[in-house]
């Protein structure tokens, strides 16, 4: 006989096997989730990832996996299968993935030790606001009003492991509430009962917790903070990994340091300084190319400038030119209409596979008509692109390259017409 409204019986503070009784199978989709009267398997709850694993059920095993809880306090074990409910009252035997256990130990215990540091570091009004604890590692909110400084950080991660140094026992055990020690810390607002879990970890941090821990705290072996961030007004957060996790991360940390450090001929020690000497002459060298770019685009706009011809009292020029951006073509087109003094100026250029055009009309040429917004949104319609601005500047782009090269062509000479007149002509007077 099975009761499928009893409160899961938890084994798992003393074991990860165990052999149980399946009191309730729960289907959905093509998933299932299995009760039992007892289980090794930690629910997720305060944080801490549940537990996977596997079980023997009717002689095949099955893969455990996630543990969660519902609200009448059973252990919902999930398989990604759908199993059939005749298989209640049938018994089972479970194993908990000893592994990942062992790692969620570990930063279930890491995370107690962080609390203790971040309030011995920045006091005891900081508090714990909310926890993710799985295999990987640890996301740890507590309120505080500022960002904790770098230094900070570096001080409470040295704490945290001066301590797993130590390697001083976690004790665990239950006891009336109002028994608990003075300094045992609990999370602010939550409604315990009349018997609490306390975990106390070398007599300096006690917690109310009902997680799994290490026995000794030097089993965690290493922890490494990887960042501080805000997530809400008055909420700070640590992101850090502890066990296998840190090792993984400091052997990543040092695979690159070593691929940087033989990329710069240098010693691991000699990094920093290679850097900086590398930076320092990459400045230099972008400040003597913002100079020659300069120093380029002066001579390409007096070039166009004796180029241009005149016509109506106003000088017109239409020329291809090489540019890498808008903003060279910009700077090319107003360095030149600067040259000229009263006109209006049309240039295209080609960067890869997409062409640009732009055009620039003086306050002369607007006053006679000209704009520079319908000259680009003219040439935008011939070249297949987008484009527009105001009568002074406007600029396009369009994917068409080859239509844009015929565009800025050199127009073939006849007699008795001038370039001016050609370019008045292909581009009558437009008001904006």
């Amino acid at each position: 006989m099975y009761v499928r409204s009893k409160v899961t019986n938890f084994l798992g503070y003393s074991t990860t096997d165990a052999s149980a009784q399946l009191i309730d199978v729960l289907a959905g989709g093509e998933k299932s989730w299995l009760v039992f009267d007892q289980t090794p398997f930690y629910a997720e709850m305060g944080g801490q990832a549940g537990d996977s694993g596997a079980a023997r059920i009717d002689g095949r095993t099955i893969r455990i996996l996630n543990t969660v809880n519902d609200s009448a306090g059973r252990h919902l074990h999930e398989v990604g299968e759908r199993l059939d409910a005749s298989l209640r009252g049938i018994r089972a035997e479970l194993a908990v993935d000893r592994t990942k256990r062992k790692e969620i130990c570990k930063h279930h215990s890491a995370v107690h030790l962080l609390y203790w540091a971040l309030r011995e570091t920045l006091g005891s009004g900081l508090w714990q606001e909310g926890a993710s604890i799985t295999e990987g590692g640890i996301r740890f909110d507590f309120s505080h009003r500022t960002a904790v400084s770098a230094a900070a950080l570096r001080n409470i991660e040295r704490m945290v492991n001066e301590k797993i140094a130590d390697n001083a026992g976690v004790k665990t055990y239950e006891t009336g509430l109002g028994e608990i020690p003075e300094d045992t810390i609990g999370l602010p607002g939550k409604e315990y009962g009349d018997i609490v879990r306390v975990v106390d970890i070398g007599g300096f941090s006690r917690q109310l917790c009902g997680g799994t821990h290490v026995e000794t705290i030097g089993e965690i072996g290493r922890f490494k903070i990887l960042g501080e961030s805000s997530t809400a007004a008055g909420t700070r957060r640590v992101e850090a990994v502890a066990g296998r996790a840190a090792y993984d991360v400091a052997a990543a940390h040092e695979e690159a340091l070593a691929k940087v450090s033989a990329r710069l001929s240098a010693g691991p020690r000699d990094v920093v300084e290679k850097l900086e000497a590398l930076f320092a002459r990459n400045i230099a060298m972008e400040k003597q190319l913002k100079t020659l770019k300069g120093r380029v685009i002066a001579t390409t706009a007096a070039e166009l400038a004796l180029a241009a011809e005149t016509a109506g009292g106003l000088k017109f020029l239409s020329a291809l030119v090489a540019a890498e951006s808008t903003a060279d073509l910009r700077a090319i087109g107003l360095r030149t209409l600067a040259g000229l003094g009263e006109g209006v100026v049309q240039l295209g250029a080609v960067a890869g596979e997409r062409g640009m055009f732009a055009a620039f009309c003086s306050p002369a040429a607007i006053g006679l008509g000209h704009g520079a917004g319908a000259l680009v949104r003219s040439l935008a319609e011939k070249l297949g692109g987008k484009g527009g601005g105001d009568l002074e500047f406007a600029i396009g782009g369009t994917f068409h390259v080859g239509r844009l090269r015929q565009a800025f062509a050199p127009p073939e000479p006849r007699a008795g017409r001038s370039a001016a007149e050609a370019s008045e002509a292909a581009s009558p007077p437009n008001h904006e």
